[in-house]
């Protein structure tokens, strides 16, 4: 199924990139989101199932696949009004939506490869196509910034393949000559220990560029300061998931062998990084984009942290990991409408927003206390378990020390959203020209609802396929 939805993908793709037809672009986008959603739901009919010889329908490929469904659907309705808020010629639209169809397509093979290498070639394809939709305005920043990501993008993945590669050497030496998640797993606990934790530490610091963790965090901060808002949703959420998945099945191997407590004494070093750094930065930010670049930083540093203490951190990792998506999606398909009113980047040249776009406003008040792990939000509920889950481990200091960055991070985000939302707006705003457009919200209702509903009262299908992802680390 997977090699029909991939052929399909590029052949979608390859017609939109070829007609430049805007009816047919249209066609072709509702057709591919329709083979998204059918093969999501398809997934989950055949859970457990080896398909197309190297991907396998697991648990957590599942419900990241109805993570990314649902924001594809979101994406290229916000890609519309995007597109429509500039003049770009047909041919710069094609290369966008083709791209697009490609990144999406990439990132749903990642989920389910079964194959260590597979998933590397799926990851590696992601930034060839993430790069171009970076560089689509075409402007100074714009190339700066693709550069940059292409380069320690391209040098991440070669760390992460070298790391593959002692992974092999011992797998190789137990006689696994198959690099299947399956097959390593069932000889984990007979390779050499010291090729393991190489193997670990490479390919953590390898795909940190894509998952904005501790070290290689730099090159996605800047690209999510220029990107277009819609693919920032995707960088920020469903590209973090690929990377993610990547290391949680190494993790997973690890589990499985006397290495396991230093494997979380990374994680948790790695998480605690991550949150000192993105919390030392946002104090110092300007730039609306990248203080929610770093506040995904902070997030998945909590993920890290969770999935290192166990117990119940590996289902509050999952959850949060799914809560990120939703919530950091839906800020950025709002900051495209914030674009449209302020036509600029920095915090100290806007204001008044709530006044402009109650709407829209009002969205972003949600979208904040949503970021910020305050109540109702699902976000609340899995970093509550986190922290649960770090006390329980005897890890206290760490908690405390955690409160207090997180204190810091709550004080500077609702500085700058209030500025936003209630300070005196620019001078210069010609507000003839804003078109506000009325529906442009309501995917973040939508998806903001989701979450919450799905914190206080998460259907049992749900919770089950949590609990399937992280059964084998239980």
């Amino acid at each position: 199924m997977l090699f029909i939805y991939t052929i399909t993908s590029i052949v979608i793709s390859l017609s939109i990139l070829f007609a430049k037809k805007n009816t047919l672009t249209k066609v072709l986008s509702v057709v591919f989101i329709i083979a998204q959603i059918s093969l999501s739901f398809i997934a989950f009919l055949r859970i457990g199932e080896v398909d197309s010889l190297y991907f396998k329908f697991d648990a957590l490929g599942i419900l990241l696949g109805f993570v990314l469904s649902i924001l594809s659907v979101a994406t290229f309705y916000h890609s519309t009004l995007y597109l429509k808020r500039h003049e770009f010629s047909r041919r710069q639209e094609a290369i966008y939506y083709s791209s697009l169809v490609m990144l999406i397509a990439s990132m749903m093979n990642a989920y389910f490869a079964e194959n260590v290498a597979l998933l590397w070639v799926c990851i590696e394809a992601t930034t060839l196509f993430i790069t171009i939709l970076i560089f689509h305005e075409r402007t100074k920043e714009a190339l700066e910034a693709t550069w940059k990501y292409l380069f320690i993008s391209s040098v991440g993945v070669a760390i992460a393949f070298i790391g593959i590669l002692f992974l092999s050497m011992a797998a190789n030496s137990t006689g696994i000559t198959n690099l299947s998640y399956e097959n390593l797993l069932s000889v984990a606990n007979q390779m050499n220990t010291n090729w393991l934790k190489v193997a670990f530490i490479l390919i953590l610091a390898g795909y940190s560029v894509k998952l904005s963790l501790f070290p290689l965090y730099a090159a996605a901060i800047d690209a999510k300061t220029i990107a277009p808002s819609p693919i920032n949703a995707l960088m920020s959420t469903a590209l973090v998931n690929v990377a993610f998945v990547a290391i949680f099945r190494t993790f997973i191997i690890i589990s499985q062998t006397s290495t396991m407590a230093w494997a979380q004494n990374i994680l948790i070093i790695t998480g605690v990084v991550s949150i000192f750094i993105a919390t030392i930065q946002l104090t110092r930010i300007q730039r609306l984009k990248r203080m929610y670049a770093f506040s995904s930083m902070k997030h998945v540093g909590v993920i890290a942290i969770g999935l290192a203490v166990g117990g119940l951190g590996y289902y509050a990792a999952i959850l949060h990991l799914i809560f990120h998506s939703f919530v950091k999606a839906s800020i950025y398909y709002q900051v495209g409408a914030i674009r449209q009113f302020f036509k600029t980047g920095w915090i100290k040249d806007t204001g008044n927003y709530f006044k402009l776009n109650p709407v829209g406003g009002l969205a972003l008040i949600l979208c904040e206390i949503s970021v910020l792990s305050i109540p109702p939000s699902g976000l609340f509920v899995s970093e509550f378990l986190t922290f649960k889950a770090i006390i329980m481990s005897g890890h206290l200091y760490i908690a405390i020390f955690l409160f207090l960055l997180l204190t810091v991070i709550i004080y500077v985000f609702s500085k700058n959203t209030y500025h936003l939302l209630f300070a005196e707006a620019p001078v210069d705003i010609d507000y003839d020209k804003i078109k506000t457009v009325p529906y442009e919200s309501a995917s973040q209702f939508i998806l903001l609802f989701l979450v919450i509903y799905l914190g206080i009262s998460p259907p049992q299908f749900f919770t089950d396929l949590i609990y399937a992802a992280t059964a084998i680390l239980n």
